[in-house]
């Protein structure tokens, strides 16, 4: 094993482990949580950037006992790694400090690598964290970043610096609590244009539900239920709505079959009791049918489950009709390109309120 590999594998797990990365990634403390702080070493090597430095234990073990920061420990059968001191009590004045030693720094040729960029910045004090800015749509490198320097003496004397160059190229370099001031006014057009367009989805929410309400409510008509017992044993739906159609045109039998009884839904109001008062006697396969009118409670329960039912399907119906759509466009092919399919103030949104830190699994450092 190369030094070179060494320092960028025990970089990056202290990276993982440190201040900054370790009080907001959820997914690492919940596993360090799990067992006294350890994390084992197989949940460690499915981290995108040590997978690609290495997988081999021996190799992550060997180069994090030349580290000399103190900050791991590994348990006796070199199979755990855990955080050897506490995160910083007050959090709160943690990021401020955090926020305090934070450049913004601009100009960087879009090829540039984090390595790369860790390798410049290197030079000018040690660095806790550095943020590649991206364009949503192709996670392009934009070249612009933040830089995080371990102390405010050392970002002090990065930001005096008369010159910054890489490659020939001038950089441009400014706080990056001026860079939030100089970006105030498009921060809060965006949002209120998330507001507005929040509030846009609402109100179209509200009018799909009012429609679908109204929907239902056209659905239910008083008194044409009908509850009809003593079915044969091979009836179906079918025989059951051919034998009251005779009587006024039935909407929908509900029946399952197999069973000795079952409903049948006329479409006209007070149908059920007109044929429960004028027929005499109703037959199915020679069986007399014995039938009784859906009324009160009952009714308007039986009701509420069929407009359940009917809400139900047309929920999926949409759904289905919807991932079809989807599918047509090629939607479903790439989610991840989907998700990142956002607009730039977007992007510019989640940097400047410092919410890139908000993920389910460390990736980069």
């Amino acid at each position: 094993m190369t030094s070179e590999l060494s320092e960028k594998i025990v970089k990056q797990i202290e990276y993982y482990f440190g201040d900054i990365n370790l009080s907001k990634d959820k997914f690492l403390q919940e596993e360090t949580q799990k067992d006294s702080g350890w994390v084992p070493l197989e949940t460690m090597v499915k981290f995108n950037r040590l997978k690609q430095l290495t997988t081999d234990y021996n190799v992550i073990i060997d180069a994090l006992k030349n580290s000399t920061s103190d900050l791991l420990e590994i348990d006796e059968e070199n199979l755990k790694i855990r955080r050897a001191k506490p995160l910083p009590e007050n959090l709160s004045e943690f990021e401020t400090n955090l926020k305090q030693n934070t450049v913004y720094v601009k100009g960087f040729a879009p090829e540039m690598t984090l390595d790369d960029l860790y390798s410049f910045f290197d030079q000018h004090g040690k660095v806790l964290q550095i943020f590649m800015k991206r364009f949503p749509a192709t996670r392009q490198f934009k070249g612009s970043v933040f830089v995080t320097f371990e102390t405010q003496e050392q970002m002090s004397k990065f930001m005096e610096l008369e010159e910054l160059k890489h490659n020939d190229q001038t950089l441009t370099k400014e706080l990056q609590e001026d860079y939030l001031k100089r970006k105030a006014p498009k921060i809060e057009k965006i949002k209120e244009n998330k507001a507005k367009k929040e509030q846009q989805k609402l109100e179209k929410f509200k009018q799909q539900q009012e429609a679908e309400e109204a929907y239902l409510k056209e659905q239910q008509i008083s008194g044409a239920i009908l509850h009809v017992k003593n079915l044969p044993e091979d009836a179906t739906r079918e025989s059951l709505k051919e034998v009251f159609d005779n009587f006024g045109k039935v909407k929908y039998s509900d029946y399952n079959k197999g069973q000795i009884e079952g409903y049948v839904r006329f479409s006209e109001e007070n149908k059920a009791k007109e044929v429960l008062e004028k027929a005499d006697e109703i037959k199915m396969k020679d069986r007399v049918l014995e039938l009784r009118v859906l009324e009160g409670e009952e009714e308007l329960n039986y009701w509420k489950e069929i407009i359940k039912r009917l809400s139900a399907s047309k929920n999926r119906s949409f759904k289905g009709g919807r991932k079809q759509k989807n599918d047509r466009k090629g939607w479903n092919k790439n989610k991840r390109s989907l998700n990142d399919d956002k607009n730039e103030n977007e992007n510019e949104k989640t940097t400047l309120e410092g919410d890139n830190n908000k993920k389910l699994k460390t990736e980069d450092a």
